[in-house]
């Protein structure tokens, strides 16, 4: 943006606004129509644009002078977009090229005020470059700045002041500034009027009356404009830190909230950074060297917070998602929700790094190529970590295990506790804690006892041999009734089965075989010892008795003895009932 300031007397701004406004402005330069193109067609209507609106600004200028208002400086900076865009800026970055641009136009202007300029009608025009008869490009006589046709970009086909102009326009300047302007007029030097150029917010007297010493330059910025614009830093960074303070979440803040209070910062910068901006650029105006510096500092900045916030939001949204009842904390699923958010973080971030290097007039192409080989060389170092990555991924696609489940992995029985990216803690039934690497149980055997839809009642009743078979046959059929009757055996799935199944070396054995209806430990034990109870009642109402181990033998005289004899005194013996037995 280019503003003049004001110099020398109120009476004498009055009366160069009388002289500037008794000068007619071209037709299309008087029109209100924002929207009405700029002739570039030839050189001679980009010369002819340069010309009516660098007079359309000093009429503005004047106004603001007369009459210091938003609306006023507006049109000014209105004015100076379009003479912006007579000037081929493709080599610049886009984040300088405001304020290379408005100093290029100052130095335009006061290049061509001094040097002998041919007529208009000696330029070739769109006729002439039609018919081919000029070349794609027209220097003014007797110096080096030209007006080529862009070959390529947005800009393709106009005739533009070249990339070349525009960047030697202040060499070109420096080399003509001893020179008097070819004619007379109110502001001989725009350069030494930008210089102290401010905002409408800045009273005019006040600027006038400070002394030659805070109006020397320095980084081609006046030294009251650095003061000012040094003071505006230290208020806003004052400003951001007691905000920090204030906002900052404590060591109690966990979850969401967390987030929420840390996000208060950037989104607190992303105010007070152009706020602060508007004050330096637009209201102190600074220029020059010091101006490209603050532009591309601020713009740096802005990018930073803006790919800080954008980081915190997506964490902030992840973690919400997280706070539901339905996603435990340290759950797989948490921790693939978080995993989520950091990749979508990155791609974020990066996407505002590429945006930002080539606002900035970064070699985006070069930091692509670096970050591709460093990431190589990252996934070379950390392909273990890798590796249990998509462990994890693979358990989060199959599901065989979730926190707090009780599963069994090789010979260790316990809860899980944990479910990281890289492995996962399972606390066995002893209290310790083994941790397993997660591309390792994903490559096992685990059973989850905890995603049972009902546990099995299966015992095997050991009766004595002396028990009858009428007495089988009513023990089966009361235990059959009983199971079918209880409401926390299941009948939907598998009937209760109650079956003689074999003779044992001690007993009859009877197989009870049942489903419970229940999922967790304790509830199954407790209905299992009622079932148990019972079955001890039916055996016992059955005229039946447990069995339990026992061993017969038979003992004979020697095989010379009388055979009669030997089988008359062959007596059985139980060993566990019988304390001697008598051989004769």
């Amino acid at each position: 943006m280019f503003e003049i300031a004001f110099k020398g007397t109120v009476a004498s701004a009055l009366a160069a606004i009388i002289l500037l406004l008794a000068c007619p402005a071209p037709s299309w330069a008087q029109s209100d129509n924002p929207l009405l193109a700029i002739d570039t067609s030839s050189p001679r209507g980009t010369m002819r644009a340069f010309h009516e609106l660098t007079a359309k600004l000093e009429t503005a200028y004047g106004q603001l002078i007369a009459d210091p208002r938003p609306a006023r400086q507006a049109e000014m900076r209105r004015i100076m977009d379009q003479l912006r865009r007579l000037l081929d800026m493709q080599q610049i970055p886009p984040a300088s090229r405001r304020k290379v641009g408005g100093d290029t136009i100052v130095f335009l202007v006061d290049v061509l005020r001094r040097i002998e300029l041919p007529k208009l009608t000696q330029i070739p025009d769109a006729k002439a470059v039609q018919s081919n008869r000029e070349p794609d490009h027209w220097t003014i006589p007797g110096s080096e700045i030209t007006i080529s046709r862009v070959a390529e970009g947005v800009n393709k086909g106009r005739f533009l002041f070249n990339s070349d102009t525009v960047a030697r326009a202040e060499e070109f300047y420096h080399l003509v500034e001893h020179l008097p302007p070819k004619e007379p007029t109110k502001l001989p030097s725009w350069r030494n009027v930008q210089l102290q150029a401010h905002g409408w917010m800045i009273p005019p007297d006040f600027v006038y009356n400070l002394p030659d010493s805070l109006k020397r330059p320095i980084l081609d910025t006046p030294i009251w404009k650095l003061m000012g614009s040094f003071l505006v830093l230290g208020l806003a960074t004052a400003l951001a830190a007691i905000w920090y303070k204030l906002t900052w979440p404590t060591n109690s803040s966990r979850g969401p909230v967390r987030y929420m209070r840390r996000i208060l910062t950037p989104l607190a910068l992303l105010v007070i950074i152009p706020v602060a901006r508007f004050l330096i650029d637009d209201q102190i105006f600074v220029v020059g060297t010091f101006a490209e510096m603050f532009e591309f500092s601020a713009d740096f900045l802005i990018y930073v917070v803006l790919a800080w916030t954008v980081w915190l939001a997506v964490f902030l949204a992840i973690e919400w998602i997280i706070a539901s009842p339905a996603i435990p904390n340290e759950s797989l699923d948490a921790s693939l929700l978080r995993l989520l958010g950091r990749v979508s973080g990155i791609a974020a971030v990066a996407m505002l790094a590429a945006q930002g290097a080539q606002q900035l007039g970064l070699p985006v192409l070069g930091v692509l190529a670096g970050l591709g080989v460093g990431g190589l060389a990252v996934a070379l170092a950390a392909q273990s970590s890798l590796e249990n990555f998509i462990g994890g991924v693979n358990l989060y696609a199959d599901r065989p295990i979730r926190l707090g489940d009780f599963c069994e992995y090789g010979d260790i029985k316990g809860h899980v506790e944990h479910i990281g990216l890289r492995s996962t803690r399972i606390r066995a039934l002893d209290r310790t804690i083994t941790s397993v690497p997660n591309s390792q149980l994903a490559k096992v055997h685990v059973t989850n006892y905890t995603l049972r839809d009902q546990m099995l009642f299966q015992h095997v009743l050991d009766l004595r041999y002396e028990t009858t078979t009428k007495q089988l046959r009513f023990l089966a059929f009361s235990i059959r009734g009983y199971l079918s009757s209880h409401p926390k055996v299941r009948k939907e799935v598998t009937v209760p089965r109650v079956h003689v199944v074999g003779f044992g070396d001690w007993s009859i054995k009877v197989e009870v075989y049942a489903y419970v209806d229940t999922r967790t430990v304790p509830d199954f034990l407790a209905v299992q010892e009622e079932l148990i109870l019972r079955l001890i009642e039916l055996v016992s109402q059955s005229g039946s008795e447990f069995a339990f181990p026992s061993q017969t033998t038979y003992l004979a005289r020697d095989a010379n003895a009388d055979t009669k004899s030997s089988r008359q005194h062959l007596v059985p013996v139980d060993l566990q009932n019988t304390q001697s037995i008598p051989l004769s």
